[in-house]
């Protein structure tokens, strides 16, 4: 091996080892919001979720994970700069004969064919792998538990057949262990680093942001409706809420006076939203693990998010009724999360 292929192998290794470890903080971060498997899996997140399947066997709604996978990873490998994602596209199966081939060119790297298809693809093959060997307690235990894989439940010795009723209720136990939800089965997952928010670098955030409103494309727009997730990595070891983060907050400022839309585009099952609303509208800690955010400042994050709402309903022709459920469904998100100090005993002092 060259010298200059080792150094960029020891540095895509660095940068990939990094994607790997930041993508399983954030599939860790993906909690009974996002997970589908049932309430009694005994699994506390969506990485784990991954693991249990990988080291067992695949649930009906792998596809779904795989997607949650490579739209994280896309995510973070769109956030690094052309020479990082170089270095990683120069390491993968497909692309290393195109180094090879042209390493006398004394053009530059400006025509380089890099394809990010590539790189998600070899770091989601490491990330799986990650995942083979990756166990916990929760994790034995569910393998345990599911040793005959997920579509066969325990017998009780003394019943040798099940009754109608008994099967019924088998089947229904094992559609609910994997319930998929609608809302976030093919997730868009938006990524917003330490780094940029350190860097105050919001151009790139709004880079992406601003490609889900093209102008002359309403279905391009509509394709993307709900489907947003938020995930703001880098400060796991932050004993603070991140609404209690005043960089975190003035990042999500500047992005909103440039880009105003999240109503629309973050889905409803997961925190997008709530953590939004709780950093524009200057949310405050009233107990552990409990805040109030105040009136003024969520009226008037909602009044600037639904007229932004409207405005995309009105220029794009969308059905008005679309609207109504959408907005229903961010007030009771928000009234559902809500303390009134004078009515839950909190004091604001």
């Amino acid at each position: 091996m060259r010298i200059e292929q080792h150094i960029v192998a020891a540095w895509a290794r660095q940068l990939s080892d990094k994607l790997i470890k930041d993508s399983i903080a954030a599939l860790e971060q993906m909690d009974a919001n996002e997970m589908l498997s049932g309430d009694d899996s005994g699994l506390k997140n969506v990485w784990e979720e991954i693991c249990v399947q990988v080291q067992q066997e695949e649930s009906i709604f792998w596809d779904a994970y795989l997607e949650t996978m490579e739209g994280l990873l896309t995510g973070f490998v769109e956030l690094l700069d052309r020479d990082a994602r170089m270095a990683l596209w120069a390491v993968t199966d497909e692309d290393s004969d195109y180094v090879d081939d042209h390493q006398a060119d004394t053009d530059g790297v400006r025509d380089v064919p890099v394809s990010e298809d590539e790189i998600v693809s070899k770091l989601k093959d490491e990330l799986l792998s990650a995942a083979a060997n990756y166990s916990n307690s929760r994790i034995t235990k569910f393998l345990a538990r599911h040793e005959d894989g997920y579509d066969e439940l325990e017998e009780d010795e003394d019943d040798e057949e099940l009754d109608d009723d008994g099967a019924e209720e088998q089947a229904e136990t094992t559609k609910r262990f994997f319930d998929l939800r609608p809302a976030v089965a093919d997730p868009v997952v938006f990524v917003i680093t330490r780094q940029l928010i350190d860097d105050v670098d919001v151009e790139s955030s709004l880079d992406f942001l601003r490609s889900l409103v093209p102008v002359e494309r309403p279905e391009h727009a509509w394709a993307y409706k709900g489907r947003l997730s938020l995930m703001i990595s880098g400060y796991d070891s932050d004993p603070r809420e991140l609404y209690e983060i005043s960089e975190v907050c003035h990042y999500l400022r500047a992005l909103d006076a440039e880009w105003p839309f999240w109503l629309f585009f973050f889905n409803q099952a997961d925190e997008s939203i709530k953590v939004v609303a709780m950093c524009l509208a200057s949310a405050i800690e009233v107990a552990p693990g409990a805040a109030h955010i105040d009136s003024e400042g969520l009226k008037h994050f909602l009044e600037r998010g639904f007229a932004a709402v409207n405005y995309l309903f009105d220029t794009y022709g969308f059905p008005e009724s679309e609207n109504e459920v959408l907005s229903m469904g961010v007030t009771q998100i928000l009234e559902n999360s809500m303390i009134d100090p004078d009515r839950d005993g909190y004091s604001l002092g």
